[in-house]
């Protein structure tokens, strides 16, 4: 493991479950030498944010708006 296409593949795995501990030692191996991987988990954490903003998540996760 290690080109692009399976770490990108992780980090967005990532996003729905736990990565075991070979597959971060994969992602922190590669991430230090490829900037398009890390421009994609700094995009796929924007969008992710983006929507839980837009579908009102983050007020659900957010004791000070809960019940608003």
């Amino acid at each position: 493991m290690g080109k692009c296409k399976d770490i990108t593949r992780l980090l967005s795995d990532a996003l729905e479950r736990k990565l075991g501990m070979r597959e971060w030692l994969a992602v922190g191996a590669h991430l230090p030498t490829c900037s398009g991987c890390r421009n994609f988990r700094k995009h796929i954490g924007l969008l992710r944010a983006a929507s839980r903003a837009m579908s009102g998540l983050d007020d659900i996760d957010d004791p000070e708006t809960r019940g608003r």
